[in-house]
């Protein structure tokens, strides 16, 4: 046995801001463990592109970091060796090539490098990070969120460029060379267990988590978009990245049946464009529906709850799931939810389902969403919903903890 006592936790963050939810589910769980995990386990934060900045700040100033040390990763490793696995310079790559033709390992990330060679004992991705499947030393725990690549191939984003052959070889990677994975839901670790053939047993189940800023943050109309603020009452909300996926314009199909009976209803979306942004603005205009759908991109984290709390509902129409943060978000803000039908494990009685294909179901949600008594219910299942999640949440946090400090033991003594 080591006669170390302490043991290093390096917790690895990798997001940015503008990815959204899973940037902001990072940050909880990193508050999580800095909250949790008892004091015999040290812990090193990597923030891999410095998205984090401003956050980790926040975390020092509320003293959650006396016992966390914030370790950058440089831009260029030190040893020669390292160099050679992780540099992209002419020769460098002459030297895997050759490294290659007598068998040795080569080409692994800088990142994954330069966690094999630190001092921690156990690398904790807080999300599904392709680095950790390069990891040669060092144990890890790895983040999984969905499995879409496999459920919903036929999207651009999922199918060209080599994207769905990428991620099906780092999720099959790290997934099965994880000490464990952590999922949010109960749902997919049944479906990861069949699709990899692992255990079960190697999945703790941690559902996600509404940003716990969005409740204390003012719900105010002052905080609206000025774009918006006419808007009071009248759009429907849908903050989602400008994927095909997200499938924007069933929205506005949807609205389109509702204009057919005078309704002066409007859509706003916020999210960052990653490529489907000009085919759904084309589809907005085929459909006429420039003056009621507005665009807003990116938006400052400040005005999101003051988009839910003023809108009528908001519509989460994406075709991934089985789960998603938004939501969370609605229910934490007593926002009444329409969600397409892959979220009924996540939400139960606390939304209302659609069909994705169906803009005329969609359609008939959303007026069923405008009625007091509907509502009212909504928001009070929503309660609820959030209760019970945060049961199950506590359970897993305690079931993470404890297998972290198993894994000390184990690790400590080999």
């Amino acid at each position: 046995m080591s006669s170390r006592e302490s043991f290093l936790l390096t917790v690895v963050l990798a997001g940015r801001q503008q990815t959204g939810g899973g940037y902001h589910q990072a940050l909880t769980n990193l508050r999580m463990l800095l909250t949790s995990l008892p004091d015999e386990i040290s812990i090193t934060i990597v923030d891999v592109r410095g998205s984090f900045v401003d956050d980790i700040q926040t975390l020092r100033e509320e003293g959650l970091l006396d016992r966390a040390t914030v370790v950058p990763i440089p831009k260029k490793l030190s040893s020669l060796r390292d160099r050679i696995l992780t540099e992209s310079g002419l020769l460098y790559r002459i030297a895997r090539a050759l490294l290659a033709l007598i068998g040795k390992k080569v080409g692994t990330s800088v990142v994954a490098r330069f966690l094999d060679t630190s001092s921690c004992d156990l690398v904790y991705f807080t999300s599904p990070s392709p680095d950790a499947a390069d990891l040669m030393v060092k144990p890890f725990v790895w983040t999984l969120w969905d499995l879409c690549h496999l459920d919903s191939p036929e999207f651009p984003e999922i199918r060209t460029s080599g994207k769905f052959e990428a991620r099906e070889e780092f999720n099959s990677r790290a997934i099965r060379k994880a000490a464990f994975v952590v999922v949010d839901s109960p749902e997919l670790v049944s479906k990861a267990a069949r699709y990899f053939a692992v255990s079960e047993n190697k999945f703790v189940v941690i559902p996600f988590t509404p940003p716990s800023a969005r409740a204390r943050d003012s719900r105010a109309i002052d905080h609206l978009p000025s774009e918006v603020k006419a808007l009071v009452g009248k759009y429907f909300f849908y903050p989602a990245q400008l994927w095909t996926h997200k499938n924007h314009l069933r929205i506005v199909e949807a609205m389109t049946e509702l204009d057919a009976l005078n309704n002066d209803i409007h859509a706003v979306f916020v999210g960052k464009d990653h490529g489907a942004g000009a085919a759904i603005q084309r589809g907005v205009e085929r459909l006429g529906m420039s003056q009621r759908v507005h665009f807003l991109g990116y938006v400052d984290d400040r005005a999101i709850p003051a988009l839910y709390a003023h809108s009528i509902a908001l519509v989460m129409a994406s075709y991934f799931g089985p789960t998603n943060i938004p939501p969370l978000e609605a229910m934490l803000l007593e926002t009444p939810v329409i969600a397409s039908d892959v979220h009924l494990e996540q939400l139960g009685p606390a939304a209302l389902f659609f069909n994705p294909d169906d803009a005329l179901e969609l359609a008939q949600r959303m007026r069923e969403a405008n009625r007091p008594s509907v509502r009212k219910r909504l928001i009070a299942e929503g309660a609820k919903r959030l209760h019970g999640l945060d049961l199950l949440r506590a359970a897993g946090e305690v079931e993470l903890s404890e297998r972290i400090m198993r894994l000390s033991h184990r690790i400590l003594r080999s």
